[in-house]
């Protein structure tokens, strides 16, 4: 995690790239399309017109390829409104039964004047034998730090930031048997991070301002069964990460991230699912306050400022309910749980932090179930507004 708010901007402009797992952000999905699915001609598109949603197991399974070029506004408790410049390439390859890949590419600003962009591809070959990915871009983001711990962070006092990344990250996942993909990432970053505010106590300013450069190499699993890419209505993913920082790679500290995801999806009628996910963030040694683990990042959980409550060991746990209305629009009803506390023996008695809200969804793309989504979440005792791409997870 290099910061509090790169990767979930760029999120919005990749929608399911390589980094889209760790967004929510929000994440490298599969496809399974049951075979006793009906299939629809090739050439046709979803009939995103219709007055009755189409049922999930009536959606053509060919003939994906499309552009989706867009302005998309966005909305987060971070950073405020923003617009994103999107555009983007979703593919398979001729005769191949991979998922679909994608390449795309964007840039950003928000009303806290933070600005960026990027380019990206995820990219499924071989019949889904190999996934592949790429990322580079750079930021400047504008966001507030409250401090670490929830003791500190309820008290709402922030001191206000500046960070600038670059970054570069590759990706390479082999399928070693029933999808069940092993592999790796390395990410290269530069980062420098300084204080907004000259009322600042020293103290902290020395802790805070600072300039590294790294290369983290991130062992990854996944275990993968979703049906689709963007819109899953059964199946499951597990994702299991360990990346590794050191002063011999080049970082400030020496320090490990540990992550456990799990996303499941249950259809319950031909137009609605369950899905829920449970998480588990751990951090060991000198760990860099833009490292620690968060709430409001990824959709763990909606309703939180990005980085507001922030420590070392961090759970949560949330579902949501989907309800197509149309092929156009759809509904969902979400609420979540989970925890932070510096050390996992600390749990037992940390307090427990809930979100819950509401949402709508709005297909973009003609062939492929790309929502545009806005939801409104109660959390942190007010009421928060989303504006984004893709689900939620």
């Amino acid at each position: 995690m290099v910061s509090a708010g790169w990767l979930s901007v760029l999120l919005i402009f990749t929608v399911a790239s390589a980094k889209a797992q760790d967004t929510p952000s929000e994440k490298t999905p599969a496809i399974q399309w049951d075979e006793a699915s009906d299939i629809l001609d090739d050439d046709k598109a979803l009939p995103v017109n219709a007055v009755q949603p189409t049922p999930f197991s009536a959606i053509h399974k060919k003939d994906k390829n499309e552009f989706v070029i867009a302005p998309i506004p966005f909305l987060n408790p971070s950073q405020g409104w923003g617009i994103a410049l999107v555009g983007q390439y979703i593919f398979t390859l001729k005769e191949d039964e991979s998922p679909p890949s994608i390449v795309g590419g964007g840039a950003f600003y928000t009303e806290k004047h933070s600005f960026g962009g990027g380019l990206a591809y995820s990219g499924k070959l071989a019949n889904d034998q190999w996934r592949v990915g790429l990322a580079t871009g750079k930021a400047t983001v504008f966001y507030d730090f409250y401090g670490i711990g929830y003791d500190q962070n309820k008290e709402d006092i922030s001191i206000p930031l500046k960070q600038e990344v670059d970054f570069v990250g590759v990706r390479l996942m082999k399928q070693v048997t029933n999808r069940l993909f092993l592999g790796f990432e390395l990410v290269g970053a530069a980062i420098t991070t300084g204080v907004e505010t000259p009322n600042a106590p020293e103290s902290l300013t020395d802790k805070l301002v600072a300039k590294t450069e790294f290369v983290a190499p991130n062992l990854k699993a996944e275990r993968d069964t979703r049906n689709d890419t963007f819109y899953p209505t059964a199946g499951s993913l597990l994702d299991l990460q360990a990346e590794f920082h050191s002063e011999e790679l080049h970082d400030k500290t020496t320090y490990q991230t540990y992550k456990v995801a799990w996303n499941q999806y249950l259809q319950f009628t031909p137009f609605s699912v369950l899905a829920y996910r449970l998480m588990s963030r751990f951090a060991y040694g000198e760990v860099p306050f833009y490292s620690l683990s968060m709430f409001g990042q990824g959709g763990d959980l909606r309703g939180y400022e990005t980085g507001k409550y922030r420590d070392k060991m961090m759970w949560a746990a949330q579902s949501e309910y989907r309800h197509r209305f149309t092929d156009r629009w759809g509904g969902v009803a979400f609420a979540g749980a989970g925890q932070l506390a510096p050390t996992v023996s600390d749990f037992d008695g940390a307090a427990f932090l809930g979100s819950g809200g509401l949402g709508l969804r709005f297909r973009i793309a003609q062939k492929n179930p790309v929502d545009f989504r806005f939801d409104a979440a109660y959390g942190d005792q007010k009421i928060s507004y989303y504006f984004s791409v893709g689900q939620a997870f």
